[in-house]
């Protein structure tokens, strides 16, 4: 039933993006801008949401604990997806430069779903860094050498949160290398991509600045 949250959140990104585009006037970058700044937040909301109602798992079962325990990590990876699969559609036409960052984005996705494991650690990656996605946009809002500093401060403290998420995410990959699945069942494969595309997803949002 959740695999119907791709289709209606891509559906709902377009028309948002039509909406400003054809019906209040507004220049792509602007119609884009719009979308970007809706996801941003509500992906952030449900994020911190998935993140308080799991909390008691989040160091332990975040990255290896079956996904269909986490319903609500779930539906905003599938939300997440809808999104990116509409704005890989600008980016490829119009902004090439975020092209990296939506194809580890959604191969994280592609994999948690086959691997059944990861959508918590996927939700906190989320609202973290979606925080500084708000930042950014609250800054092109409004572009000054001021705004630019404190951009940047912020978006510093939330990246090293990151830093800090993805050292926990490494750590419970380590555990599970070493001393084997224990209650968590998962492809083998699936530690080493998420030690990869964690690294990867760090290293790409450390560029932004």
């Amino acid at each position: 039933m959740y695999f119907v949250t791709v289709p209606m959140s891509f559906a709902l990104c377009s028309g948002l993006f039509l909406i400003s585009f054809y019906g209040l006037g507004a220049m792509v970058e602007q119609s884009c801008s719009r979308v970007s700044a809706f996801h941003h937040f509500f992906a952030m909301c449900l994020g911190l949401w998935a993140h308080w109602c799991y909390r008691d798992h989040i160091a332990e079962d975040a990255s290896f604990g079956a996904n269909d325990q986490f319903p609500y990590a779930v539906l905003l990876q599938h939300f997440n997806i809808g999104y990116f699969l509409y704005d890989t559609v600008h980016v490829a036409v119009w902004d090439q430069k975020f092209m990296l960052h939506h194809i580890v984005a959604i191969s994280g996705y592609a994999t948690s779903e086959l691997a059944n494991v990861f959508g918590l650690a996927n939700a906190v990656n989320t609202w973290i860094t979606e925080v500084g996605s708000l930042m950014y946009s609250a800054y092109l809002m409004n572009r000054s050498d001021a705004a630019y500093v404190t951009f940047v401060g912020f978006y510093t403290v939330s990246r090293l949160y990151f830093a800090y998420w993805s050292l926990c995410v490494l750590q419970q990959v380590y555990q599970v290398l070493s001393h084997g699945p224990g209650k968590f069942s998962y492809p083998v494969w699936a530690p080493y991509c998420a030690a990869s595309l964690q690294v990867l997803l760090l290293a790409v949002n450390g560029t932004f600045l």
